[in-house]
């Protein structure tokens, strides 16, 4: 006896079926590895975990903050056996290596940051705006500590997520000229809350983040994408100004950075409750910060 065939009818409807579930498998797995949330394999640790070869690569950071590219590509080896050493040593591998936040909160930053380099080293002379829609932060994932974590899982996830310091915002380099500047060595638990205060006074004193034309202040959109954030740091809470957050890291004077704005120009401008004046987000320079195209352009 003949086996029933199925309806044209039917098998269009499995069909659709089939698809519709190859493209759920697919988009939880594209979620779980944007996320963070796949293993990694750990290979043994060539040795101590330190920052001395990221200090190396970070040599080539000029006081402007752009990159000297010529040379990093000479001392790749030394950021590569950085980011290696990742992949063995994680603050969620082995917790007793990093007793404090200070510890953690140092290791996520530089394990951010040395990422960033390595795929602008990777790519160069191509920059951020090569990858469509962000891609730069999510489509590349690093195996570390026993997670194949991307850029965006990094700063989501472990770095606002577990320490939800805001001055973080202005530590992550994010390999474009116009966003915060890669400083020219690793971020040190014993010397942290010194160096994050360092990066988000350099970030304010930047009239490329901070500029005040008459009543009218313009800000980075760094501050429009993470407002509560910076809101939720204040002493009134999430209802407050963001130029309350502004203000406590402005420069009293422009000595170091001629043309800058000042506290005192934020209070002359927009009044003691910082209420007066109009605040216009600009976006950001994702040109990337080569030191060979500042010079041509001289």
């Amino acid at each position: 006896m003949n086996a029933p065939v199925p309806s044209p009818r039917r098998t269009r409807w499995l069909a659709v079926v089939a698809l519709l579930a190859v493209l759920v498998v697919l988009a939880v797995g594209a979620g779980l590895y944007v996320g963070g949330a796949l293993p990694a394999p750990v290979p043994p640790a060539a040795g101590p975990f330190g920052y001395t070869d990221y200090a190396q690569a970070l040599s080539h950071v000029r006081p402007s903050g752009d990159l000297d590219f010529e040379g990093l590509l000479r001392d790749r080896a030394s950021l590569e056996r950085f980011v290696g050493s990742l992949a063995a040593v994680s603050p969620h591998r082995q917790p007793e290596l990093f007793p404090s936040p200070e510890d953690g909160l140092a290791y996520w930053i530089n394990a951010y940051n040395a990422l960033v380099l390595l795929q602008l080293v990777e790519r160069y002379p191509d920059g951020v705006d090569a990858s469509w829609f962000g891609g730069f932060y999510w489509g590349h994932a690093w195996p570390v500590g026993g997670e194949r974590l991307t850029l965006y899982a990094l700063e989501q996830r472990v770095l606002l997520g577990e320490y939800a310091d805001p001055r973080v915002h202005f530590a992550l380099f994010r390999g474009t000229r116009g966003g915060p500047r890669l400083d020219g060595a690793p971020y040190q638990p014993e010397f942290l809350d010194a160096q994050l205060n360092d990066a988000s006074r350099r970030y304010m004193g930047d009239a490329r983040h901070v500029k005040l034309e008459d009543k009218t202040v313009h800000l980075a959109r760094l501050f429009q994408d993470r407002r509560q954030d910076f809101l939720a740091a204040l002493p009134e809470g999430r209802g407050g100004n963001v130029l309350q957050f502004v203000w406590a890291f402005l420069p009293d004077t422009c000595e170091e950075r001629p043309g800058c704005d000042t506290r005192g120009d934020l209070d002359r401008a927009c009044g003691p409750q910082l209420d007066r004046c109009r605040v216009d987000f600009i976006p950001e320079d994702t040109s990337l910060p080569d030191a060979a195209n500042t010079a041509a352009r001289r």
